[in-house]
């Protein structure tokens, strides 16, 4: 799965790369994927596009917020502009940081 708009990924390919990964655990840790993909806890769910302030841009892509992410199963948030594109990249990081901390700490408790 990819967080940009018109990616070439189907729910076929999906399936197909998810079975070959549960085949291959000692290969593979997890996916990059929209959402979870598969009910196996030993493998990861990494979300691309996490993006506090955006929800979109100019090169289509798709961009959800750090709590949209743990509630869609990731298990790690992937933040790319949001902070390389920040005035202050290491505040931003901070920022990502502790909102990821957050919305995984709400998803424990049902908050």
């Amino acid at each position: 799965q990819m967080s940009a708009a018109g990616n070439l990924c189907n729910s076929e390919y999906t399936k197909q790369a998810v079975t070959m990964a549960e085949e291959n655990k000692e290969f593979v840790c997890g996916f990059i994927c929209i959402e979870s993909v598969t009910a196996n806890e030993s493998l990861l769910n990494f979300v691309p596009g996490v993006n506090i302030s955006s929800s979109g841009d100019a090169l289509g892509q798709q961009y959800v917020s750090p709590g949209d992410a743990i509630k869609k199963g990731a298990d790690i948030i992937i933040v790319g502009r949001g902070i390389y594109k920040a005035a202050d990249p290491a505040k931003a990081a901070k920022e990502y940081r502790d909102a990821g901390y957050k919305a995984y700490c709400d998803a424990l408790t049902g908050a």
